[in-house]
């Protein structure tokens, strides 16, 4: 079986990649697959994390709008004929992505890997009057995007309302564990933790917020934020305003997360819309348990509440302080949540996820 997977890059440092090396590693490794990558917008740069070194990739120049994908598609025909795969994979979440069938050889199959709700894809601006107008092309695009795949390949269930037009060509298969440690979080350091970029979608304002209530009577507690920073600083200048600059530690991304989220007893995911919050996935397979946002998609899937973590009703800072304070008072609670969380996450093993791909590839191509 030979796949071709067509991205935007693999020297990001967000989810995505994370999964497309992980999967690809194990597909060539326990399967014995093919592997082609075809990067259109990386301009050569080094990926993140690690692929197998029996993985082929071609890197594409780096363009500076949206526009500079179409030239692409010439050479991306190019490289298909060439390379001959059995299925071609799509890992691109922006609109153009939805649409690429449409540009190349139809002889094909392709499936789309979608790793976010479609909100990330609208403009966040809505006090421009350009804006919604944008908006609103979008939603005509976006509701009729994904006609040209043969299938459609979602993370949970959660997401069926974003694309119930499809109907036969969708997939349901969840993101896998990347790892299950033997050791795992003690959660006695007083440290919460957030992970991601800092964007709109992640939701640090709130978190910040919240956490200005926490520490009026929680000093001895500190939050550290992991993630690629705003060109604006945002939200260190958030954390300025409310006067906790110094309960807040704001930390470039690292390779080695495990050992940070293993020294963590809480984990705040504040997010205003996820895909399917591999963070979250992970801090439970260290036993950390999570206050999070029941936002969609994909977190209620994850979480049981108040048996294996807390969900709070998205944008509620009140309430997510409250449940953040809770778990910071209730030592055996939460370690009674991050036994609980280890074991339920099991469901997502890699020996229990990558089978059911490998069954959809397949069945497309039998």
């Amino acid at each position: 079986m030979k796949l071709l997977y067509i991205v935007n890059q693999l020297n990001g440092t967000t989810g995505q990649e994370r999964i497309i090396a992980l999967k690809t590693n194990y597909f060539i490794k326990e399967f014995g697959y093919h592997i082609v990558i075809i990067a259109l917008n990386e301009g050569g740069k080094t990926p993140f994390f690690e692929f197998n070194s029996a993985l082929k990739k071609y890197n594409l120049p780096k363009t500076k709008t949206s526009f500079g994908y179409f030239s692409k598609f010439k050479e991306v025909n190019k490289i298909l004929e060439t390379e001959n795969p059995d299925v071609v994979v799509v890992c691109i979440d922006n609109i153009i992505g939805l649409y690429i069938p449409h540009f190349l050889n139809k002889k094909f199959k392709y499936v789309y890997e979608r790793h976010n709700s479609k909100s990330v894809n609208y403009s966040q601006n809505l006090n421009s009057f350009a804006t919604k107008i944008i908006n609103k092309v979008k939603i005509v695009l976006l509701n009729n995007s994904g006609k040209g795949y043969d299938k459609v390949v979602l993370l949970s269930h959660d997401h069926i309302k974003e694309w119930k037009y499809l109907k036969t060509q969708i997939e349901i298969i969840s993101n896998p564990l990347i790892f299950y440690p033997n050791l795992y979080a003690p959660l006695e350091n007083k440290r919460v933790l957030a992970v991601g970029r800092h964007n709109h979608q992640k939701g640090f304002d709130y978190l910040i917020e919240s956490w200005a209530e926490v520490v009026k009577t929680h000093k001895d507690w500190k939050l550290d934020i992991y993630g690629k920073k705003d060109g604006q600083l945002k939200y260190i200048k958030l954390a300025e305003k409310y006067d906790i600059s110094e309960y807040i530690n704001f930390y470039e991304p690292v390779t080695n997360i495990m050992k940070v989220y293993l020294e963590s007893s809480i984990y705040a995911l504040s997010s205003r819309f996820e895909g399917f919050p591999l963070v979250l996935v992970e801090t439970m397979a260290c036993g950390v348990p999570a206050v999070a946002f029941n936002c969609p998609c994909g977190v209620k899937e994850l979480i049981t509440n108040n048996e294996d973590g807390c969900l709070v009703e998205v944008n509620n800072t009140k309430a997510f302080a409250a449940s953040l304070m809770q778990l910071i008072e209730n030592p055996e609670q939460r370690k009674k949540m991050g036994v609980q969380a280890r074991k339920n996450i099991l469901k997502l093993s890699p020996d229990v996820i990558f089978p059911k791909w490998k069954n959809m590839f397949e069945a497309l191509i039998d």
